[in-house]
């Protein structure tokens, strides 16, 4: 397994056994915007229509997979179809630039769908979720603005900083990126066996299938969108997901235990890569 998998699964342990740290679960806001400056500093945009279209597909798949999962599901159980929805709805991750670039791959692409999708989404879902879910003490247009300005802020940013050539340590993103994951691990459980020690196993365990699930049809179907010239690129433009944008959604506008469903979903897609990492020749 790829050495980073193990800080992935390590830290989501010591999230589990020593969750003090959901105190400064509000961060994790602040650390996605940090996350994005990163992506933001390194897009190009030099790719194609074609590409650009290609994107749009992967943007479309997602809505498709969203949508088609909420209302699958919630003929058994409501709150879990909103679980797999916000999974569905995940943007592309800030860390498949990187995937891409170990695989060999275009990585101008993934990034450009980092951008696009995680836009589009920050975008749209302020005005998707209240068709599915109560949100309560937040209006469509606060919401809105939330999300958009943990998205154009760092877009801003990043292209002052570019244009006065200011280089940044890149360890910086992978250090960020692990202390949200340990936030959020904290956060989910804290609620977990805290707030809301009730919970049965069963719907954990369902959340987690589902997370699963969803995994697997988001990399399968990603392979068919790119066909043969992207089709690595377009899996893990639609397979790999923004879980700490949606972990962020779901802890501020939804519930604590909806976060679970980006967290399971993250576990999955870091074994798939570290899979793919194996497979690979160096």
């Amino acid at each position: 397994m790829h050495r980073q998998s193990f800080y992935l699964f390590g830290i989501i342990i010591f999230g589990l056994l020593f969750n003090q740290g959901h105190i400064y679960s509000f961060l994790i806001k602040y650390i996605i915007m940090l996350m994005l400056f990163f992506i933001f500093l390194e897009a190009k945009f030099t790719g194609t229509i074609n590409t650009y279209l290609g994107i749009i597909y992967i943007f479309f798949a997602m809505l498709g997979i969203s949508f088609s999962a909420y209302y699958l599901i919630s003929f058994i159980n409501k709150d879990i179809a909103v679980i797999a929805f916000l999974i569905g709805i995940t943007p592309t991750a800030t860390a498949a630039p990187v995937m891409i670039r170990l695989l060999k791959k275009d990585v101008n692409y993934v990034v450009s769908a980092v951008v696009l999708t995680n836009c589009l989404v920050a975008i749209s879902i302020p005005f998707f979720l209240p068709l599915i879910t109560t949100v309560e003490n937040i209006s469509v247009k606060n919401m809105l603005f939330s999300t958009l300005t943990v998205v154009i802020l760092p877009f801003l940013l990043a292209k002052i900083v570019s244009f006065k050539k200011i280089k940044l340590n890149s360890n910086i993103f992978f250090y960020l990126w692990l202390t949200s994951l340990y936030l959020a691990t904290a956060k989910s459980s804290h609620y977990i066996f805290i707030e809301s020690a009730t919970t049965p196993i069963i719907t954990i365990i369902a959340i987690a299938t589902v997370a699963m699930l969803l995994c697997i049809i988001n990399f399968y179907l990603g392979t068919l969108i790119g066909k043969k010239q992207y089709y690595r690129e377009t899996s893990q433009s639609l397979g790999q997901k923004n879980t700490m944008f949606m972990i962020w959604i779901a802890l501020n506008f939804v519930n604590p235990l909806a976060a679970l469903g980006p967290m399971f979903y993250l576990i999955f897609q870091n074994i798939y890569n570290s899979y793919l990492l194996k497979m690979s020749p160096n």
